[in-house]
């Protein structure tokens, strides 16, 4: 499995708890709209998403990390996934272009990435990975 990050807590983590032979981290330099580009780019090679791109009620132009798990598919690709990708990626866009992020935003990093961190943690316990 693939997991598309920029919060350094969820790579901290996966490092932490020797997750990475499970998991692979692709780390992204960037915000919430990178990370999505990258998953929108996977799942048209052939990539599943596992955790929905727009997880939680924050919204992508709020909120400066994103985590994404993906697996690759043996088969054709997965339409839903890169519907659901490109859709997501559009839309962080979009909320970007009519509101910024705010810049107060920095004050609150360590907050957004534990809710981020958060999300991961709840596909890990959904997956029995974690108790």
């Amino acid at each position: 499995m693939l997991v598309i990050t920029n919060n350094p807590k969820v790579k901290d983590y996966i490092q932490r708890f020797t997750l990475e032979p499970r998991f692979t981290i692709i780390w992204v330099d960037g915000y919430t709209e990178d990370v999505l580009a990258k998953v929108r780019d996977l799942c048209h090679l052939g990539y599943k998403l596992l955790t929905h791109p727009l997880t939680g009620s924050i919204k992508p132009n709020q909120t400066p990390y994103k985590t994404v798990v993906l697996e690759k598919l043996e088969q054709e690709s997965d339409y839903d996934s890169i519907l659901t990708a490109e859709i997501s990626y559009l839309k962080t866009k979009e909320l970007l272009e009519k509101r910024s992020r705010p810049k107060e935003i920095e004050l609150f990093l360590e907050d957004f990435a534990v809710i981020d961190l958060d999300f991961f943690k709840s596909f890990l316990y959904s997956m029995g990975l974690i108790t």
